[in-house]
């Protein structure tokens, strides 16, 4: 009796309660911490555009760690050995005939996650258009910023199509998302491309318009590019890789003369470029670093051809791989054992670069052995072998021999930074020389889209 008391009074205030609501018509939610989108886009403040810019740098380097498992696998320079879904190695790596799953939600990282950086960007230039807090020039700066990063970003999401033997597939990514609810059409790999270096050369003139500083501030891993002239360095940078996608060699040697590309030896200079930087927590931590001889079944390895291919003496197999005291085996890959760990490293806060000099020597290499210029390939080429104590070139001088060279170099220098390897072997038509005896697998073309961008 008196539980059914307690019961009535129970329903009597929730009936009091379902009174004074309105299930239907709630009203407007306000968050007491954040301003609202409208205000943003209509009349922000200096400081609401900092944020929008220190949320482009985050959402910048999101898609990294995806991109640099799904890819490098792809391309055999890494095996992704994570028990915690056996797709990371079946799909990953084509077993029995397994193609990508579109929804595994670790590919997504590589398609998906680039559009958010893209929408942030322009979320940050649609408030710049809005406010009068900035004068024009000041406005360039931001929009010369957010168009360089939308770029690479796109990019991203790019290298995981391809244009097919054909050259012109029925569709590859999207540009035009301005209007998530009405995105423009696919365009095919070359369109996309043209529009991205379209992108980039906008970019480029606004910064040029943009004076002599920023009125924003980006953190250290834009350190040496945090002015408009030293973002259109870096911006150039990125135009030539994207020039050598397009196979426009002439674009990407003029792209180089505009970028920091530094013709010198030594370590230093091979690192000198732009990074993602990370830290304890508010931050997040560096996603790919691994504590040496971690007791761990989620863990990316290094994959025995990338030991197996070395030249002797190459010291950036000494720096990048650590050999573990204990291999680490996965069911999905029987008989394998793998010895060799990340050492890039040295904590969970090391920054991970993005964009650096010892890629545009390699860029300015390739350009130059494709142009005929091929003394000038050679010395390119030494410079990297020397800065890794290897000897000289000593090769023959021919066009195919150096193009040789430059992916070779291009492996152990650009290694588990992108996928640069898949990427490279796509572009030269050499799929077919990504091994695969270890794992049984295939090598794919590209990755599947996800379902809903069918």
């Amino acid at each position: 009796m008196q539980r059914f008391a307690y019961n009535a009074c129970f329903v009597v205030l929730l009936a009091a309660t379902l009174a004074a609501c309105d299930f239907f018509d709630p009203g407007t939610v306000t968050d007491p911490n954040s301003p609202s989108t409208e205000a943003v886009l209509n009349g922000a403040t200096p400081s609401e555009l900092q944020n929008l810019v220190t949320g482009l740098e985050d959402r910048h380097r999101n898609a990294l760690p995806d991109v640099t498992e799904l890819y490098g696998s792809f391309g055999r320079e890494v095996y992704a050995t994570f028990a915690s879904d056996p797709r990371f190695i079946t799909n990953w790596l084509g077993q029995e005939g397994v193609t990508p799953d579109a929804e595994f939600f670790a590919d997504g990282g590589a398609f998906d996650v680039p559009y958010a950086a893209i929408k942030q960007g322009n979320f940050l230039i649609d408030a710049v258009n809005n406010t009068d807090a900035v004068n024009e020039q000041e406005a360039n700066g931001y929009i010369g910023f957010a168009k360089t990063i939308q770029a690479y970003q796109y990019l991203i999401a790019l290298n995981g199509q391809w244009r097919g033997p054909d050259r012109n597939p029925p569709g590859s990514i999207r540009i035009d998302v301005a209007d998530p609810l009405n995105p423009g059409p696919f365009l095919s790999y070359d369109e996309s491309l043209a529009e991205i270096r379209r992108i980039l050369d906008e970019a480029d003139t606004e910064l040029g318009n943009a004076g002599n500083s920023f009125a924003f501030t980006l953190s250290s891993g834009f350190e040496g590019f945090d002015s408009p002239t030293t973002m259109r360095e870096l911006n150039r940078a990125i135009a030539a890789r994207a020039a050598i996608y397009a196979e426009d060699w002439t674009g990407a040697l003029n792209a180089l003369d505009n970028s920091f590309l530094s013709l010198t030896t030594g370590e230093t200079s091979m690192n000198e470029g732009a990074y993602h930087v990370f830290g304890s927590p508010p931050d997040e931590f560096n996603p790919l670093f691994y504590p040496r001889n971690a007791n761990t079944n989620q863990i990316l390895m290094v994959h025995p051809s990338m030991l197996e291919d070395a030249l002797p003496g190459d010291l950036r197999v000494e720096q990048k791989f650590f050999e573990r005291d204990e291999p680490i085996s996965n069911g999905d890959l029987p008989g394998v054992e793998l010895f060799y760990q990340d050492n890039r490293y040295e904590s969970n806060e090391s920054p991970i670069p993005f964009m650096r000099n010892e890629e545009l020597i390699l860029i300015y290499a390739e350009a130059h052995a494709q142009t005929g210029n091929l003394g000038d390939a050679i010395d390119a080429i030494d410079i990297i072998r020397e800065t890794w104590e290897l000897d000289a070139y000593d090769g023959p001088s021919t066009e195919a021999a150096l193009i040789d060279e430059i992916l070779f170099q291009r492996r152990y220098s650009l290694w588990a930074e992108g996928g640069h390897r898949w990427i490279d072997a796509r572009r030269y038509e050499r799929l077919d020389e990504i091994p695969t005896e270890l794992d049984g697998g295939q090598v794919f073309e590209k990755l599947a889209r996800p379902l809903s961008e069918r």
